[in-house]
């Protein structure tokens, strides 16, 4: 049977079912961003970087700066007795060994090599500096954000000891100071060099004997590195790679990042950003993950999710927002704004990213946002509306930085950043280690 239906009616049922249309668009809009955007509950790869997914950020730490920091522990390290043979029947007694120097140093991958200067001494007097080279195996945590670099006797891979041709010189000169006239008469000075060259060679063997018997497993550490990241860094995956002159450490996250870093070389020291101070620690990170951190941290409540029309943060606001990286434009920062309810709309506003230092803060946003896209209804009433948005710009604040702290020869040392930039596709910053406050 047909029912009557008059045309008022008709007009009315088709608006209710434009209407409706837009909000299930908007909706699925939104399910699917927070779908694209949530992270992995497991990493890909534990083991190995760079995998499908590559380093979504990376640390270069120059070696002066580990090298400065544990330059000023090494008066609390001990000494140690070296004795030394006869020579021509005359007793030379004992030298006392201290570590002169500690020296981060290249090593291969997935290692850290350390240059160890010993002086071994009379008194005051250096009589020789002994050069042992160590490589010792990290101990990579990637679930805690752990990285520990120790220079151990269990950590230490190899330990070898070498002694240039000037030192075997000023060994020689030193033994024949210390043989009495009556012996000097009956030893040849050459033959005393020639002693000399053994006797180095036995010092060096127990210099480097000493340094791991007595000083790496007695004392339990010599030097020791502890790199702890915030916990709202979700990690997967640490590489490490010691070059010519930079800590390399390339990060992998549970977050899904589409464009990673570029691939790093396989060998020799990664890219350091021109104009950076030489003495900063380098953080890269690849816009797509900014954009990924920036989302995780809207998940997890460190930045406001819900925000409205004039771009207040709001946790009742109609507004939900999330960030992307359109990669290789200039606007490459991307604020997705969805409206729920009522005129149901997903706006993309596109601007050029900016970075600003607030308190040790990094605030990244856009200063001048546009109109990209909008879909859902009354587009135009929408774009107006979020258009006062776009004039005002989103900041997105976040405070990773600040939360770092860095460990070395048993003193607590707070990450500050000193400059930040934006460089094509990627976040720059240069950061610089001082005390920790309350220590």
């Amino acid at each position: 049977m047909r029912l009557p239906c008059s045309a008022p009616a008709v007009l009315s049922l088709s608006l209710l079912l434009l209407g409706c249309a837009p909000c299930k668009k908007v909706h699925a809009s939104h399910d699917a961003f927070l779908r694209d955007t949530a992270p992995l509950t497991q990493p890909l790869n534990l083991n190995s970087i760079p995998d499908l997914r590559g380093t979504h950020l990376s640390l270069s730490i120059p070696y002066e700066v580990l090298d400065a920091v544990v330059a000023r522990e090494l008066k609390k390290v001990p000494t140690a007795k070296v004795p030394l043979p006869q020579v021509s029947g005359v007793s030379l007694g004992t030298l006392t060994l201290a570590v002169d120097s500690v020296r981060a140093r290249p090593a291969p991958k997935g290692q850290l090599g350390f240059r160890v200067i010993v002086g071994l001494r009379q008194g005051k007097k250096t009589v020789l500096q002994v050069n042992v080279d160590a490589r010792v195996q990290p101990h990579l945590d990637p679930q805690a954000g752990e990285l520990v670099v120790a220079l151990s006797g269990k950590d230490v891979v190899a330990l070898e000891p070498s002694l240039d041709a000037n030192g075997r010189k000023q060994l020689g000169e030193w033994i024949w100071s210390q043989l009495p006239p009556a012996a000097r008469m009956v030893v040849d000075k050459g033959a005393v060099s020639k002693i000399a060259g053994d006797v180095a060679a036995q010092l060096m063997r127990q210099a480097a004997e000493t340094l791991r018997r007595e000083l790496l497993d007695d004392l339990g550490e010599l030097v020791r590195y502890e790199l702890d990241l915030p916990e709202a860094l979700p990690l997967s995956a640490i590489s490490l790679q010691a070059g010519e002159r930079h800590l390399d450490l390339d990060l992998q996250t549970l977050l899904k990042v589409a464009v990673p870093l570029p691939a790093p070389p396989a060998t020799g020291d990664h890219p350091r950003q021109a104009g950076l101070h030489p003495n900063l620690i380098q953080v890269r990170i690849a816009g797509d993950t900014m954009a990924a951190l920036a989302n995780h941290a809207i998940r997890e409540g460190r930045i406001p999710e819900r925000w409205t029309l004039a771009g207040e943060p709001d946790p009742e606001g109609p507004i939900h927002a999330g960030v992307g990286w359109a990669d290789g434009a200039r606007d490459a920062l991307e604020l997705h704004l969805f409206a729920l309810e009522g005129d149901c709309a997903h706006v993309i506003l596109r601007g050029e990213p900016h970075l600003k230092l607030a308190n040790n803060a990094l605030e990244l946003g856009t200063e001048q946002a546009k109109v990209d896209k909008v879909v859902g209804s009354a587009k135009v009433r929408a774009g107006l509306f979020f258009s006062r948005t776009a004039r005002r710009g989103l900041a997105l604040v976040e405070t990773t930085a600040a939360s770092t702290e860095v460990e070395i020869a048993g003193g607590a040392m707070a990450v500050e950043v000193a400059e930040a930039m934006v460089v094509g596709d990627e976040v720059i910053l240069g950061l610089r280690l001082a005390q920790a406050r309350g220590r």
